[in-house]
């Protein structure tokens, strides 16, 4: 029986990647593809009648669209899900 070794993986930040402020998701999972979008609300601001500031719509602007096999969809879900757990059981213990 051999062991296979797994090659060393480097981990470096495109130099096109951004930071971006994420406030919700879009998601599917299909049997060929697994997507995820995030947006970014933005308000539109304007006032009424009274001078008073309003919020007149808001412009849902997706800032990241990733498309996937199923199987990398799941992984993700999976790691998010462990983060999550991880989180809870730390707020618990720091009661």
């Amino acid at each position: 029986m051999s062991l296979k070794r797994w090659p060393a993986v480097e981990v470096s930040r495109d130099p096109a990647c951004n930071v971006a402020p994420v406030d919700g998701v879009y998601g599917t999972l299909i049997p060929t593809l697994g997507q995820i979008a995030f947006y970014c609300d933005l308000p539109e601001i304007g006032a009424d009648e009274d001078g008073e500031m309003v919020v007149e719509s808001i412009q849902r602007r997706i800032v990241f669209d990733a498309r996937m096999s199923p199987e990398t969809f799941r992984a993700i879900a999976r790691w998010m899900m462990d983060q999550v757990e991880d989180y809870d059981r730390q707020e618990r213990e720091n009661r």
